[in-house]
């Protein structure tokens, strides 16, 4: 039995703990100690608890503003402790006291850089499982994530020694080689991409190994659909998605049969949209079973959902919120599988975005040609291959010191 902590610690809700939580099914019935350190306890401590793992809070700090959105990934670790390296290292320090009180054999990391220096610092081998943002490409400096907007020159490369500078600081506090570039950091004992390329949030990542989606959390209760005639629309939203009174307003207009995952929404809200054809639900649902039966989606552009209604042959309307989102949602958009809503504009005709989602056959067409592609990807035997990759290098760990 080896112990195994997954880490996480940047992002929100349940896509990545939902996507994890197959393999750490298959982890645990294999014997092995499987403990995990969330970014966010309130949605994911009860599915967790549900499960019967054993989940500790990840370390962090508040957003430090910066001038103008965020431009690289570097630009995102120096908005989160990496701007200065003492910061870093008391965010390193706690991620170290954790995986030395787990007894970590294997850190497997999610959205968690930090994470990742920490285990370095203690020659614990890393499995990173990552669905192409939170993996930038091995370049330097880190790319542009914004590429419509053109960069004075220089500007990547500040932001990137900025962000070294910290890392390396931190390294040699802990007696550790330095790093020449950020990308260096995520050269680990497997990096795990998963997804497929024509999602990849970086399109210029070039030739990769793409291993595809895990199997379904199969979590969730079954869709309610209304009994109505018509065209079966699936909605995500959050208080915190971009224009959602837009989306729910466009669905109460459509007048289809919809079903509203919302988990966050004031009665007062949902009452303000109440209708016939809309049936609201706070608790999760089951993603495979809503994907195969609704005929299209509206969500934030969270990689779970997308993928999973990709998979089914289904288009989407997509209202990112950030830029993880945004990246994701461009390239459906590219795909001709789905339409992107500017989360900087104005939410204008978002009724008849929808409506073309809904009715022009091309979206449908596109993303059943996405279906058609890996409908007989094998995600069992990926299960299968990762269990069996992270048991290896668990068995060559060698003794750490402190």
């Amino acid at each position: 039995m080896s112990k195994l902590l997954y880490a996480w610690e940047f992002g929100a809700n349940l896509g990545h703990v939902g996507a994890f939580l197959p393999l750490a099914r298959a982890l645990r019935a294999r014997g092995h100690d499987m403990r995990w350190v969330v970014a966010q306890v309130a949605p994911t401590a009860p599915l967790l608890a549900k499960e019967g793992f054993t989940w500790l809070q990840a370390p962090g700090r508040p957003e430090t503003p910066r001038a103008g959105p965020p431009l690289s990934y570097n630009d995102i670790l120096l908005r989160f402790g990496y701007a200065r390296h003492e910061e870093l290292l008391g965010l390193v320090i706690a991620w170290r006291e954790l995986l030395r009180l787990n007894g970590a054999q294997v850190v497997l990391a999610d959205h968690a850089p930090t994470a990742i220096l920490a285990a370095r610092t203690l020659g614990i081998p890393v499995v990173l499982f990552s669905f192409g943002f939170f993996a930038p490409p091995r370049h330097r400096p880190l790319p542009n994530m914004r590429p419509w907007i053109g960069l004075p020159p220089g500007q990547l490369d500040a932001l990137e020694n900025q962000a070294l500078a910290s890392i390396n600081a931190v390294l040699g506090h802990f007696d550790q080689p330095p790093l020449d570039a950020v990308a260096q950091l995520f050269d680990v004992a497997e990096d795990t991409l998963l997804g497929f390329p024509e999602l990849d949030h970086y399109a210029e990542r070039g030739p990769a190994r793409y291993w595809g989606n895990l199997p379904d959390a199969g979590v969730g209760d079954a869709p309610a659909w209304p009994a109505l005639p018509g065209k079966r629309i699936f909605g995500y939203l959050r208080t915190g998605t971009r224009h959602h009174e837009a989306a729910l307003a466009a669905l109460r207009a459509l007048g289809q049969p919809s079903v509203v995952f919302f988990p966050d929404a004031p009665p007062a809200l949902l009452a303000r949209y109440a209708a016939p054809h809309l049936v609201f639900s706070a608790t999760p649902l089951a993603l495979a079973q809503t994907a195969r039966e609704a005929d299209a989606a509206i969500t934030y552009a969270g990689m779970s959902t997308a993928t999973s209604f990709l998979l089914k042959g289904k288009p989407l309307l997509l209202l990112p919120g950030h830029l993880e989102q945004f990246l994701l949602a461009r390239r459906i958009e590219e795909m001709g599988a789905g339409l992107l809503v500017n989360p900087e504009q104005p939410p204008v005709d978002l009724e008849l975005k929808l409506r073309r989602i809904l009715f022009e056959a091309d979206f449908s067409l596109n993303a059943q040609a996405f279906a058609r592609k890996y409908e007989n990807f094998p995600q069992d035997t990926v299960i299968a291959h990762l269990v069996r990759r992270i048991e290896d290098i668990a068995a060559a760990r060698a003794p750490t010191g402190g």
